[in-house]
């Protein structure tokens, strides 16, 4: 690739170039390319054809939550607890720059998840997104689509890279879709918490994106494991390995796109091993990748390996990043961050904390 057409930064172990369109980054064992535009994201280790274990230089992607407390939403499955409390914490503006500041200094961030409430609830969102954008990284948010409007879809086709509206209310979920579709949006998807109670939901959604012309522009249903936290714990179980694969099937069968988070990899990967395709598909897969390539930060500004993880086992607490010197050295390569790290590679990049598939639980 012509490279005379990108600005390069070197930071001594690896640099990063990076034009209007693309972000590269080039080291001895770790490299990736990002295309801004359409999202695009291929990593690899010290040749193209070994993975990378980890990126010690930093997250590619920040999980930041910018609102807790009082939803319209209510989602029984929140892990969050939003909706179950009245009581609302929203992150500032300039919280928020002095984070991203940290956080993106290594120059390797290539996207951010913002966790909200309502659309309203935090009045910097759109500001905040803006201004990741203008500094070269890509905004993304899930919604409830409760109180979607044209506005509102119009400034997210205009900043956001993806979007995703969780399917709790079909009406109000799917004329969300259409608007973003109608302000441009080509990556609009629906999030769906995979579940016993959720089974045949989930096949309904499937089959009203084949015949509901407001669905005609979705991207993809993404479907999201299910983890005993928040509002949900006690009320739902895991999906078999067969109902999983049902799903899988039956999605294909109606030609409907499925994707599916880093939480249900070894799930998926089970439910097509005995598929011919196995070799193909199972590169489509990745598993947890927190504090390997991303981490999240809570409204607070503080550090956990993951937004599952706060409040649990070795997370009860976490890491101050609003105040931290070197978010590198004081909180990526934290004495708990490699710890869990360390976990999570030592179990194959399965769950530590859930015990979905084997656990241990730190």
């Amino acid at each position: 690739m012509d490279l005379s057409n990108f600005k390069c930064t070197d930071f001594g172990e690896y640099k990063v170039y990076e034009n209007e369109k693309l972000k590269l980054v080039k080291s001895k064992d770790y490299n990736y390319n990002f295309n801004k535009e359409n999202g695009f994201f291929v990593r690899w280790g010290k040749t193209l054809t070994e993975d990378a274990e980890m990126s010690k230089f930093g997250p590619e992607i920040l999980d930041l939550e910018i609102s807790q407390g009082k939803c319209m939403g209510k989602c029984p499955e929140c892990y969050k607890c939003n909706g179950a409390v009245e009581n609302v914490h929203n992150m500032t503006l300039e919280e928020f720059k002095t984070i991203f500041h940290k956080v993106a200094k290594n120059g390797l961030l290539t996207q951010i998840a913002f966790g909200i409430c309502d659309i309203g609830t935090n009045p910097d969102f759109f500001e905040m997104m803006k201004y990741a954008k203008e500094h070269g990284v890509t905004p993304n948010y899930t919604c409830h689509g409760l109180d979607m409007n044209e506005e509102y879809a119009k400034l997210t086709a205009e900043i956001c890279g993806a979007v995703a509206v969780s399917v709790y209310n079909k009406e109000k979920s799917y004329n969300a879709v259409k608007m973003f579709v109608d302000a441009g949006m080509t990556q609009a998807n629906f999030h769906c918490i995979a579940h016993d109670k959720s089974f045949d939901k989930i096949k309904s959604i499937i089959d009203d994106i084949n015949t509901d012309d407001r669905l005609k522009g979705l991207n993809a249903l993404v479907l999201l494991r299910y983890k005993p936290k928040g509002n949900g714990v006690g009320k739902f179980n895991q999906l078999t390995i067969e109902q999983y694969k049902e799903l899988l099937d039956y999605a294909q069968e109606k030609r409907v796109g499925l994707g599916f988070d880093s939480c249900s990899a070894p799930l998926y990967l089970e439910a097509i091993k005995d598929d011919e395709d196995f070799k193909t598909k199972s590169l489509y897969a990745e598993p947890c990748e927190s504090s390997l390539f991303s981490s999240y930060i809570n409204c607070k500004g503080e550090f956990y390996a993951c937004s599952f993880c706060e409040g649990e086992g070795m997370w009860q607490q976490g890491l101050d990043v609003l105040n931290c010197e070197d978010f590198y050295k004081d909180i990526w390569n934290n004495e708990k961050t490699i710890k869990f790290r360390n976990a999570l590679l030592g179990n194959c990049r399965n769950c530590p904390m859930f015990n979905l598939c084997g656990g241990n639980n730190v």
